[in-house]
């Protein structure tokens, strides 16, 4: 996947391009020395491979073995992210062909190669980024386009290339490619189908709304950048993200990012500053100094909340903590609201950084009061519903079953709190479940999707709800040992 905008990978870019350069001529003077033909553009295959490679990478992080599936095969043309991954792979399919100078390799290369990295972000920690059908959907096409653009090319020169040469190996590859791929796919990655994935523009009535909301929260202090629609991943649901810069004419690399929920909107989230560096993109608040201590960094977050989210005043609780084990990235303020024992979905969240200055919020903007039927299961049964629900996860993606003694041995649950979630226009209390797996299998594979995530648990009629927030249908035995999860 392909990051539309860079925003702070610039030197991440500068330094791919120059490996992508040194590389690239490196290839060039070997192939030339050992008296190869082909060499320039041997080096060109080179270069624009470690450009790709690099692009696609920058930015990772740990897997999460989830692989989103877009079912809109048309919708990737119509955004700005889809052309990206499609113009990028152009140069790649060109050099493919005119350096090898047999079709079908080619093409494999260029059809094998964006499902390859795909894979690789979905299952390796370090390189781990969004598994998404739609960017290997464009990778490919792109690859191909380059590869007819070279074919048509070297027709019209008269230049040499073999549509059938090298396809008896080339095909065994590709029929060992499906066979293994197929089943380390089915046994390593979770896939969600979805309708759409990619960015697309915002419409005039999204901007409008961005800009109101980002008015409530900062007046007229940034910019408002590029807004884009942009679906949930694996999730039901649609949010608007743009960008925020600075008015500050030196500093025009700096920015902020953020997120507004559509078309509801009524969760904003927006970050400032994500690093301890001092950054003109932090917002001031007035008379506020440098805190070193929560105590200090909550009075700055007040004084904020007053001026913008004065509703936050009558939380029914507010806590402040550290952001970072020394504070180095300040200290976070949250406001809530509880009915009873059960938290409500109105939240602020008010990141203060060590220069003073507001560097995150996060609102939501649910009722602080709802009509809630009481609940029925505890932390432990909401615990087991979820150990159900892996198990039949378990049982659905590789075809066997788990105990849950095996589950636990493998993952921590914690059902840490009530909070009151809407669904089918009726309000109901849910355990929020963490599930990650624990310390000692942080270097193994998962036995189970769901690592690393949230579950949720109705805590009335016991329906169980994935990472994905997906139902999850648990089949109860005879003597209903599988907890009355689910009806």
């Amino acid at each position: 996947m392909f990051i539309t905008i860079p925003q702070n990978h610039y030197d991440y870019l500068a330094i791919c391009t120059l490996t992508a350069l040194v590389l690239g001529g490196a290839t060039w003077f070997l192939f030339r020395r050992m008296g190869y033909s082909f060499g320039a553009l041997r080096g060109g295959l080179a270069a624009t491979l470690t450009g790709v490679l690099g692009a696609n990478f920058m930015g990772s992080g740990r897997a999460s073995r989830q692989c989103v599936i877009s079912r809109d095969l048309v919708e990737p043309f119509h955004t700005t992210q889809g052309m990206w991954n499609l113009a990028m792979t152009v140069a790649l399919g060109f050099f493919a062909l005119l350096a090898v100078r047999h079709v079908l390799p080619a093409l494999f290369a260029v059809v094998t190669l964006p499902v390859a990295i795909e894979f690789t972000q979905a299952t390796v920690n370090g390189l781990g980024r969004t598994c998404d059908s739609a960017d290997a959907e464009m990778n490919i096409l792109g690859g191909i386009a380059g590869v007819a653009l070279a074919a048509a090319l070297l027709a019209a020169r008269g230049g040499k290339f073999s549509w059938h040469g090298s396809a008896k190996p080339t095909l065994a590859a590709f029929a060992v490619t499906i066979f293994l791929g197929t089943g380390l796919a089915r046994s390593m990655v979770t896939f969600t189908h979805v309708d759409s994935t990619s960015l697309a523009t915002a419409g005039s009535q999204q901007r409008q709304a961005v800009e109101e909301a980002v008015n409530e929260a900062f007046g007229d202090h940034y910019v408002l950048g590029e807004v884009h629609e942009q679906p949930c991943a694996g999730v039901s649901c649609t949010n608007v993200v743009f960008n925020l810069l600075s008015r500050d004419k030196r500093h025009p690399d700096e920015f902020g990012n953020g997120s507004l929920s559509w078309p509801d909107k009524n969760h904003l989230n927006v970050l400032l500053v994500d690093s301890d560096r001092p950054s003109v993109m932090g917002y001031p608040v007035p008379e506020a100094e440098k805190p070193n201590t929560e105590e200090s960094a909550f009075k700055i977050a007040k004084r904020y909340m007053i001026e913008h989210y004065p509703w936050a005043k009558n939380a029914t609780t507010h806590k402040t903590y550290k952001v970072g084990e020394a504070a180095e990235l300040g200290w976070m303020t949250s406001f809530r609201w509880f009915q009873g024992d059960v938290l409500m979905p109105r939240m602020l969240d008010v990141q203060v950084s060590r220069a003073g200055q507001v560097s995150q919020v996060d609102v939501a903007l649910g009722p602080m009061k709802a009509e809630l039927p009481k609940a029925k299961l505890d932390a432990s049964r909401a615990e087991s519903a979820v150990l159900d629900g892996l198990a039949v996860q378990y049982r659905a993606t590789r075809g066997s079953d788990m105990s849950t003694d095996q589950l636990k041995a493998h993952y921590q649950l914690d059902a840490f709190t009530l909070k009151a979630t809407k669904r089918d226009g009726l309000w109901h209390p849910e355990w929020l479940v963490n599930v990650a797996p624990r310390e000692d299998e942080q270097a193994t594979e998962p036995e189970a999707p769901g690592a690393a995530e949230m579950w949720r648990v109705d805590a009335v009629n016991g329906t169980v709800y994935d990472g994905t927030n997906e139902p999850v249908r648990i089949r109860l035995n005879r003597s209903g040992s599988d907890g009355g999860s689910i009806p």
